[in-house]
């Protein structure tokens, strides 16, 4: 009972992070329309802000795709190739009309290794009240690993 009680409180606080973070950044972007000024490190931080709060569910989209493939796991980080492509929702915030849901399109390259690349995949995430769910997951591309790495293949990639 605690444990679950203890988790709805960390989704809704990691919900209010990601929308805080949403609601800055778009308020930051407004304001630099407005100036002709583009804060660009705070827009950094934001983007990099935003990656960092939603790694765990990639990863655990990384994970369920990739099962039936590899035999191990492969990793994703912030920092090898992962990039937000789209981020809807919040549209009318400079408005004062605030949403509680935010769809967040993420590119990523998962690898194995000393960052040997598997594919790249591109995550669709719904960011609501009661946390992080995977709408769609999309493999996009595959690489090949190299001879040495053969033996972690399950079955072919699709």
């Amino acid at each position: 009972m605690i444990d679950m009680v203890i988790e709805v409180k960390m989704k809704k606080s990691i919900f209010f992070i990601f929308a805080a973070v949403i609601m800055v950044s778009q308020l930051l972007f407004v304001n630099a329309k407005a100036t002709g000024e583009l804060a660009l490190d705070d827009s950094v931080r934001l983007n990099d802000m935003v990656i960092t709060l939603l790694m765990p569910s990639i990863n655990n989209a990384v994970d369920s795709f990739y099962e039936p493939y590899l035999t191990i796991e492969p990793t994703v980080v912030p920092y090898y190739g992962t990039k937000i492509a789209n981020i809807q929702g919040g549209e009318q915030i400079h408005k004062g009309i605030y949403n509680s849901h935010y769809t967040a399109i993420v590119d990523v390259f998962p690898y194995i290794g000393p960052h040997i690349s598997v594919g790249k995949d591109r995550i669709e995430l719904s960011i609501q009240l009661d946390g992080v769910t995977i709408k769609n997951y999309e493999h996009l591309e595959n690489h090949e690993l190299p001879p040495h790495l053969q033996d972690l293949i399950k079955k072919p990639l699709p």
